[in-house]
């Protein structure tokens, strides 16, 4: 595991760069976008705060150097990865891959803008400015999903074979779930090929453990949506991801025949996410609810993989817990520019970040 060895050490440099509480909650205190502008500036964001420039907004000149910045650190880690921990970045990047073109297919369902779609996708290294921009400028799913093919990614086809089915009902869940699908057999597939390191205390490894619980976190939040929109699914199975650690079918199916989303909730925490839904505030006005629900689950995650980057430290634990870090980290940002911009109050906000975990 010498290349294990050697990212792992590398990783403990980079993550000196990750912002402290202390700088989150400074930039949270700040009154507008100019002075959390410069607040970055003093950052390891400062470099692409300045190489931003232009008569552009300050919300959009934040986001930009956000983007670039990550695109930078995951292009970086990419570079300084081979053989086993090259496929184990992809494979979780890979998540973050298919996060990023549902983003671009509900902008392109939406009828929102190239660069409204753009302002809300964090780069996953795999794809630069350029390509971004490029998939955002597509004219409609099916664009966006002949792009995918010429570029022989491997989201390409199975949006293709949704799309007669989507059609009609125009339903993205059906294009998002063949989207997972195809993730998923993608992360089996390599977890296959890559060589395990030491499991942690129930005898799963930290890559293992991100592919399982990402697989529960996809499953719960989509019958959550599901009771809250009173949606009735024509083809459970279809919707149905496996893998999961927490969850099977029956488990879902009682969480589905919930009335209401509270009852669903409730349901959904007999399980390991008991702590974090026990945890939910109270539903407030100007935030959506389950953006709230899938923070919490992602807290979930976060404290796993820092449990086996700890007692692992030479295994896969500091590669998957740097790179939920690094999302946590960008997401938060750019949540903070979001309620700058719609004047959210800072209880509401408090709800969308995750500071400590």
């Amino acid at each position: 595991m010498s290349d294990l060895f050697y990212l792992n050490t590398r990783l403990h440099a980079m993550r000196a760069q990750f912002l402290s509480r202390r700088e989150f909650e400074m930039i949270l205190a700040l009154p507008d976008l100019s002075s959390i502008a410069a607040a970055l500036q003093e950052t390891p964001y400062g470099h692409f705060i300045e190489s931003t420039g232009g008569e552009v907004p300050e919300a959009a000149r934040i986001e930009e150097a956000l983007r670039r910045n990550v695109s930078q650190t995951l292009s970086r880690l990419l570079a300084i990865s081979s053989g086993d921990c090259a496929e184990a970045v992809r494979l979780v990047l890979g998540y973050w891959e298919v996060q990023a073109v549902k983003t671009v297919l509900r902008g392109l369902v939406s009828g929102a803008t190239p660069a409204e779609i753009l302002s809300s996708l964090v780069p996953t290294g795999l794809h630069d400015e350029a390509a971004l921009e490029e998939m955002c400028r597509q004219a409609d799913p099916r664009a966006l999903a002949e792009l995918m093919v010429t570029w022989r990614e491997p989201w390409g086809p199975p949006l293709l074979r949704a799309l007669p089915s989507f059609r009609e009902p125009q339903d993205l869940a059906i294009l998002e779930s063949a989207l997972d699908r195809r993730w998923f057999e993608q992360a089996a597939s390599r977890l296959r090929e890559i060589r395990f390191s030491s499991p942690g205390a129930d005898g799963e490894d930290a890559l293992s453990l991100f592919v399982s619980l990402s697989v529960d976190t996809i499953n719960l939040m989509t019958v959550l949506k599901e009771v809250a929109d009173r949606i009735v699914p024509l083809n459970r199975d279809r919707n149905f991801l496996p893998g999961g650690k927490i969850f099977d079918e029956g488990a879902l199916d009682r969480v589905r025949a919930s009335p209401t989303l509270a009852e669903a909730i409730q349901e959904a925490g007999r399980s390991l996410f008991l702590r974090p839904l026990a945890a939910l505030p109270a539903p407030a006005e100007g935030v959506p609810f389950l953006a709230v629900v899938e923070r919490q689950l992602d807290r979930v995650l976060l404290r796993a993989t820092r449990y086996l980057a700890r007692v692992d430290p030479l295994g896969w634990g500091p590669l998957v817990s740097f790179l939920l870090d690094k999302l946590r980290e960008v997401r938060n940002l750019r949540m903070i520019v979001r309620a700058r911009l719609v004047d959210l109050p800072e209880a509401e906000l408090g709800h969308l970040l995750i500071l400590e975990y």
